[in-house]
């Protein structure tokens, strides 16, 4: 007695079929904010010279971030760990862009940034910068008493 074991392919029809909810899934789970999970803050000045000053920070939460000493468990999980690409230009732009969002969505800035420093990591990234224009009457009474803004969804 022959037991015939036969593959069942599946046509390309039917890799569609699988993959476009895969692709919807992931088109939806993005909403405007690149680094999900991170904690994100905006911090606001106001100077007396009309300088509107800010600092934007994207912190990995505490429960996320790695031990200090890490102990991997076979050279292959070490090697990948190697592996792993330096932040870079593609980071910085992201950074950018979150920062130039959360700025123009709190209204604190309105006519753009000037970019004075930044840093990338792992675990934290900030940018400090400047707004173009000076801070009005109004500004100075929206922002006086606050130092931090709440950075809400872009609608």
């Amino acid at each position: 007695m022959e037991t015939r074991l036969t593959k069942k392919r599946f046509g390309p029809a039917k890799g569609l079929i699988l993959l476009i909810p895969l692709l919807l899934l992931a088109a939806c789970s993005s909403g405007g904010r690149h680094y999900h999970g991170f904690q994100e803050t905006l911090s606001i000045e106001v100077l007396p010279n009309t300088s509107k000053l800010f600092t934007y920070r994207l912190s990995m939460p505490e429960s996320m971030r790695r031990p200090l000493v890490q102990v991997y468990e076979s050279p292959k999980e070490a090697a990948q760990h190697r592996r792993r690409e330096p932040l870079g230009e593609s980071a910085y732009r992201q950074l950018r862009a979150d920062t130039e969002r959360a700025v123009r969505v709190t209204g604190y800035c309105r006519e753009g940034i000037l970019e004075l420093d930044y840093r990338l990591s792992y675990e934290e990234m900030w940018m400090r910068g400047e707004c173009k224009e000076g801070a009005t009457e109004k500004d100075r009474e929206r922002f006086a008493e606050r130092a931090r803004l709440p950075v809400p969804e872009e609608e």
